[in-house]
């Protein structure tokens, strides 16, 4: 399988598309209820993104903040398909760090849903998209041979004159 070659340290490359801070609604003096799961209301191109969780209230030995789901529609989509939205890939993200996720190029786009730790009373999710060039370690090895055939057959030409 192939791997893809980007610049992941250019600025510019990276786009920030979600910011959203929610709380656990407090049930009684010491309970909250979870925090609902972000469905985040738009598709992504974008197969790699850089995510960002952070609490305020966390304890300093929690490490756990929640899962990024990729979810698509399977079949033609829509209210009248038959076929339901699945899971295609999952992350575990970590609490107060960022992480880069690559996720798997099964379709043109595709949704997210993040869903936090249920004990978490307070979480923000950053992300931001990659928008840079991409090629892939397959375009370059074909790119490669095609030059060195290019040549070879240049050489051979000469000599046949």
């Amino acid at each position: 399988m192939s791997q893809p070659l980007v610049d992941l340290q250019t600025h510019g490359n990276w786009v920030q598309v979600f910011n959203e801070a929610r709380r656990g609604v407090q049930v009684t003096d010491t309970d909250f209820a979870p925090i609902p799961a972000f469905e985040i209301g738009f598709l992504f191109e974008a197969h790699i993104l850089a995510v960002r969780t952070s609490s305020t209230t966390a304890k300093a030995h929690w490490r756990f903040a929640g899962l990024l789901n990729q979810r698509f529609q399977i079949g033609t989509g829509g209210a009248a398909s038959p076929l339901p939205v699945v899971t295609a890939g999952s992350h575990a993200t970590r609490l107060n760090r960022s992480a880069l996720i690559q996720f798997e190029r099964l379709t043109s786009n595709y949704e997210l849903l993040f869903e936090p730790a249920y004990w978490l009373r307070d979480l923000q999710l950053t992300i931001w998209e990659y928008r840079g060039n991409e090629s892939d370690t397959t375009e370059a090895m074909l790119r490669g041979l095609i030059d060195t055939a290019e040549r070879i057959e240049v050489k051979l030409d000469a000599r046949s004159v």
